[in-house]
């Protein structure tokens, strides 16, 4: 993921959304974004919250 080039918040709002994807047992996006609300990562818009910009913070340096 290094070598690929993309706007920061899309990056993190990537990050966030693969965490939240292996905490689901059903694989689809729709049930890893709900999860991403419940767990107060993303908004009812669908953007990073500050618990979800945090999050990313964290997990960035292991896509590095």
């Amino acid at each position: 993921m290094k070598n690929i080039t993309m706007q920061p918040h899309f990056l993190k709002f990537e990050v966030v959304l693969a965490h939240c994807e292996q905490r689901v047992s059903e694989p689809s996006l729709q049930a890893a974004m709900n999860y991403g609300r419940t767990m107060d990562f993303f908004d009812s818009h669908n953007k990073l919250s500050q618990s979800g910009e945090l999050l990313a913070e964290i997990l960035l340096p292991q896509y590095a």
